[in-house]
Order: structure tokens, then C-alpha cells, then sequence
């Protein structure tokens, strides 16, 4: 399950078309915040004026992510990758976004003929409010709740039938300042059941709206309670009960909806949501926005009111029944029959603190180590070679499935697989090594394998490029320039191999497809692919995009980007090595699978370092349009450009608007 919703999520997210729902009601602009629902949903989206255009502007028409991604960084006004995922995420959750050749859910909508202004609703609601409040306050003696009678029944009843008399109300007010009445309908499943519509449409015509729909919603229970008072003391009870419903810090109370009028305070839908996938998993996320959330205005003072809520609650349960707390004293006091349970639970509530900080330290290393692994070798079992034939013996056929040998004939792939010789591979163990003689080819027919890069001396560690899958070749840059081998190849897991020898690799494949041809596949398509960004990449897109490179040789000591000057092309190394420099001061080496460029092309600004070829190198530089498609077309590729350009830079390179 947890793959299929991967592969939805990559699909949406890469190839699928989409488009703005074509009714969609939108609120106006109010301290940088919009509300944006759709006609068939009850799910109010809460973002910001850019999130906003971004949905509205960027999919008017039906286009796929990393097309609007592209316009976005093209226009300078790209949000940081986390956040514009998640948008279209909610946003698709939402039914804003639908898939081209998808209707639209029906709308919500219901026509509602009695349609109440605001101020006719507060001229009404209010004085009723303040005299049943005073009613209350003023009631002539503690309200003792009897034993279980008829009476509980038809307060329970009167409860219900008042809570859909506040409803009906919200309805007609809300169909009163121009909104829709959506779902209205009963809900039965309740303690409560009662007639409901989605009065979350109240914020859409404006905070007036939103507290007198929280208002009337409260005055016929809070009415009821106060007549129950001095009429029908037995149906105080579940009245009563009916009223802290209404008051209940919950996210759908009156309570909570005037709380968020009176501040016009929004939690806004994509800071609040996980749905795309990288951030699910991201704990200390999720708790960070948890805390902001806390310590804002509005959860400062949904706190407080449901501290209030609290207290208010006891005072109501001792009015109803006096002796409830003393009766609760002789269970759990000192001399009490239930005191050790007592003694019991706090050593339990005392160790939830203890708790809270160790999942809250696991959650900051799990955050920690989702970070650092963008910045490594992606890792993806992707396997582009036809398992089944191979694992029938029919190695012909499964040699078709790797790409380079897509161009060759039957009997030109017979005579291949004939000449291949299998090999058994351990974990760990190294194929050959930086420096050897090349003198053979290899294709992965199972396992995986790491490329490492040497880095120069005096240093003596190795770095991890890429990483090989079934269906990959390598060991053919040796073989197509007579030179020595440039990468370490090893095991990570036992494996096995096909290995075809120099003389064979010549006669057979250089010899049927032209040098030219190999070396343009191998050199720039297979390098592509073991970089650490473009991990597990198709084939046939690392292809086209080797084919938008042109390979570019710099003598060492050659300035190849200026601090402070424009810069309008993308580096790939291919071999050699480049120094970033701040201020004349050297603050990184770069090496075969590094790039840089990255950072002015996206922030559409100046270099930020020099960057000087130390020894004769190669690069296969793109232009900024071409890495910008490029830079849009995975979502994985992307974060993990964002990411390493974030830290180089040592800020944000998106920031939210």
C-alpha cells in the first residue's frame, strides 16, 4: 500500500496534467490570507495570497507540476520545494486540482430559501444571550440532577432539536451574506444527533460573518439551558451538556470558530498538512509546527480558553451534584479505598515528560539523518534488465532490455551473450579500482554497486558518486579511450555480473554500433546516471538530457565563474577538479560528480564564488533554461539541488512569500 501511494504521489507529482477545478470559491485577501474551497468538497484550503496564485494562475490551464515549477523559477518566485509540493498535494486532496479528463464532484451546494443578514442575527442573538447568561448566574438554588428519569430523556431530545435550530440558523445567515449552504444534513452518529451543514463556509464571507454564525449557533442551547433552569430542572442535564458541546476547544465548536473570528488567525493548510511523502516521515517537522502553532496568538489563547472550558466544566459539575467532589475525595484522598491507583497514575503522568524528550531527541536524529541523506548518493533498486528471461536462461533476450544494446540485431545479441562470461560477486568486493588497466566491460544482472572516486592527496578517504542496478554498464570509459580506469567499483550487496572482454567489447559492440555512437550513450548518459542526484533516473530521460549537455575542456588555472558577474550555465564535472573561492579564500574542492552554477541559476542573481579549474578538467555544461526543465523533472532531483544549494550557500535559496 505504502508503494502504491509512492508511485500516486510520484505520478502527480512528475506526469500528470492538471488543472483548477472549474468552480472554485475563493475569499478575498485578508492580512496576506485566502481561503480557496471547491464546489464539491467540505475541505477549506487555507494558504497564503502567493500559494494562492500560485494554484489559480499557474494551473488555469491543464499542465502538469514541473511545468509550473519552471515558469515559477523562471519568474523568480519559487516557493521552497517542500512547501510547493505540499501544496499541490493538499490542493489535489482538496479537489482544487483535478487530473485532466476528471469531472468535478458534484457540488455541495443546496438551495436555501430563508436567508437571515447579520445585522438582523446579532440584533436578535445578542440580548437573547446576555439574558440567558444573567439567567443563569441569577438561578435560585444549586441545580441537583435526579436519578435517571423520563425527564433526562426529553432534555436529551430538546438538546438535540436546539442544536438544529443553531444550525439552521448559521445556514440562513451564511445564505444571507451571499455564501452556500453546503451538506446540510443529519448527523446521527453523534451524542448529539442533530441536523448540521459545513458552517466552515462562514469564513469565506468574512470574520462579521463567521462570529455571528458562531453566535446563533450558541443562543437557542444556551436559551434552552437558562429556560431548563427554572422550568425543568430535570432536563437541565443534557441541555447543559448540549452547551459545552457548543463551547468545547474542538476544531468544529462555535467556540473555537469565534476564537478564530476574533483574531482572524488562520493555521494555515500547508504548514499544517504531511501529505507529501518526504515530509510524513519528517517527526520533528510535524512537532515544530505543533509548537508554533502553540505559541501563536490564536493557540495561546485556545489554551486559555480551554483552561476556561475546564474550569467552567467543574463549577458546572459541582453545581449539578454538590457532594461530587467531596464523594471523589473520599475515594482518592489520603484515607480513600482508590488512593494507591491514584499514586499509581501520577508516577505514570511523571514519566511522560521523560518520554516526551526522548522521542522528541529520536525525532531530531530522524530528522537530522533525512537531511544528510540529500545530500548523498540517492539509492533506488531500480532494475531496467528483463529478470524473467534471465532467470530462464535466456540471456539474449534479457540483454535487450539494457539499453545499450537496444540497437543491435538477434543474432548480433546471440553472439553476444555467447561471449559473456557470468561472475559471482560478494559483499563488498571490488571489481577493479581506481587506476587499473581496463580490460574488460561488465552489465549488472543483479545486485548493487557503488562507484567511488578517489579524493587527491594528502587525503586518503574515497567518496560515493552513484551507484550501479541491474541493467547498467560500466567500464567502458577505459576501454573507449585506452586508459586507465576512473572510478572504483564495489560491491554493496552480493551480485552478479556479465563481463565481456576488451577484444570482445571492440568486436561486438564498438564494431556493430559505431565508437561515436557507444561513446555518446556510455560517457554522458551513464555518467548522468551515477551521479548522486540523478540516482535511478530512466535511462531513455538520462539520454535526452546528456543530449542538451555539450562537454566543455578547462586548462587548469582557468576561471570559469567570477564572483559578483551573471552566470547563465550549469557545470557537470566529468573529471578534473575546481575550487570555490569566497574572497580569494578556498572553501571547497570539487571533483568528477560534482557540479556547481546551480545557485545563481536559481536565484536569477550573480555568482556567489569564483570557481577555478586546479588541474585539467572536463565539464558538461547546460544552459539555464535546459536546467531548469531539468531541475523540475523529479521531485527528488530537485530537493536534492535545494538542498546542497542551501547549505553551499549557507541560507535558504526559496523562501516563502
Amino acid at each position: 500500500m505504502r508503494q502504491t501511494h509512492r508511485m500516486l504521489q510520484q505520478d502527480l507529482l512528475t506526469s500528470t496534467r492538471l488543472s483548477i477545478a472549474p468552480s472554485i470559491r475563493r475569499s478575498a485577501n485578508r492580512d496576506g490570507c485566502v481561503l480557496v474551497r471547491a464546489a464539491g468538497s467540505t475541505q477549506t484550503l487555507v494558504l497564503r495570497s502567493a500559494q494562492a496564485s500560485v494554484l489559480t494562475d499557474g494551473f488555469a490551464q491543464a499542465t502538469t507540476v514541473p511545468e509550473v515549477l519552471v515558469r515559477l523559477l523562471a519568474d523568480n518566485r519559487c516557493p521552497p520545494l517542500n512547501e510547493f509540493y505540499e501544496l499541490v498535494l493538499q490542493a489535489h486532496a482538496a479537489g482544487v486540482l483535478l487530473p485532466e479528463g476528471t469531472d468535478a464532484a458534484p457540488t455541495l451546494a443546496r438551495r436555501w430559501w430563508p436567508r437571515l443578514p447579520q445585522r438582523v442575527a446579532l440584533f436578535i442573538a445578542r440580548p437573547i444571550l446576555l439574558l440567558a447568561a444573567g439567567t443563569l448566574v441569577v438561578a435560585p438554588q444549586p441545580w441537583i440532577a435526579p436519578a435517571w428519569n423520563l425527564g433526562l430523556l426529553w432534555g436529551w431530545l430538546s438538546a438535540c432539536a436546539l442544536l438544529s435550530l443553531g444550525e439552521a440558523l448559521a445556514a440562513s445567515v451564511i445564505a444571507g451574506s451571499g455564501g452556500e449552504v453546503r451538506a446540510p444534513r443529519l448527523h446521527w452518529r453523534r451524542p448529539w444527533p442533530h441536523f448540521r451543514v459545513d458552517t466552515a463556509e462562514a469564513a469565506l464571507c468574512g470574520p462579521g460573518c463567521e462570529r455571528t454564525v458562531a453566535l446563533v449557533r450558541l443562543t437557542p442551547m444556551l436559551a434552552g439551558t437558562a429556560a431548563a433552569a427554572w422550568y425543568e430542572p430535570t432536563w437541565l442535564a443534557p441541555v447543559l451538556a448540549g452547551v459545552f458541546y457548543l463551547l468545547a476547544p474542538t476544531p468544529r465548536s462555535a467556540a473555537r470558530q469565534w476564537l478564530s473570528s476574533l483574531l482572524d488567525a488562520k493555521v494555515f493548510t500547508v504548514s499544517a498538512g504531511f501529505l507529501f511523502e518526504p515530509r510524513q516521515k519528517d517527526l520533528w517537522a510535524r512537532f515544530r509546527v505543533w509548537w508554533a502553532g502553540r505559541t501563536s496568538r490564536f493557540g495561546l489563547l485556545w489554551i486559555t480558553w480551554a483552561a476556561i472550558w475546564a474550569g467552567l466544566l467543574g463549577l458546572a459539575l459541582q453545581w449539578c451534584r454538590p457532594g461530587l467532589y467531596a464523594a471523589v475525595w473520599r475515594l482518592f484522598g489520603p484515607q480513600g479505598r482508590l488512593h494507591h491507583y491514584l499514586n499509581d497514575a501520577l508516577y505514570v503522568v511523571a514519566a511522560i515528560p521523560a518520554v516526551a524528550v526522548v522521542v522528541l531527541l529520536w525525532a531530531l536524529i530522524r530528522h537530522w539523518l533525512m537531511r544528510r541523506a540529500l545530500t548523498k548518493p540517492l539509492r533506488v533498486d531500480q532494475t531496467r534488465i528483463d529478470t524473467a528471461a534471465l532467470n530462464a536462461g535466456d540471456n539474449p533476450t534479457a540483454l535487450r532490455s539494457v539499453p545499450l544494446f537496444r540497437g543491435l540485431s538477434d543474432d548480433d545479441l546471440k553472439a553476444l551473450a555467447a561471449a559473456m562470461t557470468p561472475v559471482d560477486v560478494a559483499r563488498k568486493q571490488v571489481i577493479f579500482k581506481e587506476d587499473d588497466a581496463g580490460d574488460a566491460f561488465y552489465v549488472v544482472m543483479d545486485g548493487q554497486f557503488e562507484v567511488l572516486k578517489r579524493l587527491p592527496p594528502p587525503s586518503k578517504r574515497v567518496k560515493t558518486i552513484g551507484w550501479l542496478n541491474p541493467g547498467d554498464g560500466f567500464g567502458e570509459i577505459a576501454l573507449l579511450d585506452h586508459s586507465t580506469r576512473t572510478t572504483t567499483i564495489r560491491a554493496a550487496r552480493p551480485g552478479k555480473l556479465l563481463r565481456l572482454s576488451k577484444e570482445d567489447f571492440d568486436q561486438l559492440v564498438v564494431g556493430k554500433m559505431g565508437g561515436e555512437h557507444v561513446r555518446e550513450l556510455l560517457q554522458s548518459a551513464a555518467f548522468l546516471g551515477r551521479l548522486t542526484i540523478l540516482g535511478g533516473w530512466p535511462f531513455d530521460d538520462l539520454l535526452r538530457y546528456a543530449q542538451k549537455c555539450r562537454s566543455q575542456r578547462f586548462a587548469a588555472g582557468t576561471q570559469v565563474v567570477t564572483q559578483g558577474e551573471g552566470n547563465i550555465w550549469f557545470f557537470l564535472i566529468f573529471d578534473g577538479a575546481f575550487e570555490v573561492r569566497e574572497d580569494k579564500k578556498t572553501r571547497k574542492r570539487l571533483h568528477a560528480g560534482d557540479y556547481f552554477g546551480e545557485i545563481s541559476l536559481l536565484e536569477h542573481g550573480a555568482a556567489t564564488a569564483d570557481v577555478v579549474a586546479v588541474e585539467d578538467s572536463r565539464c558538461l555544461v547546460m544552459s539555464r533554461a535546459d536546467f531548469l526543465t531539468f531541475f523540475a523533472r523529479d521531485y527528488r532531483i530537485g530537493m536534492r539541488i535545494e538542498a546542497l544549494a542551501t547549505q553551499r550557500r549557507g541560507g535558504r535559496i526559496f523562501s516563502s512569500r
